[in-house]
């Protein structure tokens, strides 16, 4: 799912299911890792999704500053 220019996805790993933030090369940083199914993750995702939509609307600023200024900050917080 591209969330603001960002590319996140769910995966079923031997832990269980986690959401990941596809990095450069190919490379994923497993952000969520709490997840007791992939419906769970997929509904998650979704809501961090919408969220940070909707902030980054209200803010009225570009995908970019938003990631630069203040997504990372509520992603972390939507996760806990």
């Amino acid at each position: 799912m591209n969330i603001l220019g960002k590319q996140f996805i769910t995966e079923h790993m031997p832990q269980g299911w986690v959401i990941c933030e596809e990095l450069k090369y190919g490379v994923f940083n497993i952000i969520d890792k709490k997840l007791s199914n992939g419906k769970h993750a997929k509904t998650k995702l979704q809501y961090i999704n919408d969220s940070l939509v909707k902030d980054c609307q209200k803010r009225g600023v570009n995908p970019k500053e938003y990631w630069h200024y203040n997504g990372t900050k509520l992603l972390m917080k939507l996760i806990k």
